[in-house]
């Protein structure tokens, strides 16, 4: 597909997107409004969302299963989000153990 002809599938898709409200990402919220927020209680806080997403989307899909609702693209951009914090939340893991191994190695 020439260059050309990209743009206007590119600016159809930011006018889908858009009108589905997906451009606007859902904040997660602090842990804490004051300034004394603890390593932990900000990991806590990461963990619970990414538990969040997943049981939201094992809600939506239980209810198409069960009938209840038949929304399927919301269903299915709930799963994608539940999957991309949870791949997102194993990266940072596997960064923090990196670092703290990397750490280790050097002399004291």
């Amino acid at each position: 597909m020439p260059i050309q002809n990209i743009a206007p599938v590119i600016s159809h898709l930011k006018m889908k997107v858009g009108n589905e409200g997906l451009d606007k990402p859902e904040p997660l919220g602090e842990p804490n409004k004051n300034n004394n927020t603890s390593f932990s209680d900000m990991v806590a806080h990461a963990i619970n969302s990414v538990d969040h997403a997943q049981k939201t989307a094992d809600q939506n899909v239980e209810n198409i299963i069960t009938g209840k609702s038949d929304n399927i693209h919301g269903a299915m951009i709930s799963m994608e989000k539940a999957k991309l914090s949870c791949q997102l939340m194993l990266h940072m893991r596997n960064k923090a153990v990196n670092t703290y191994k990397e750490l280790s190695r050097m002399p004291m």
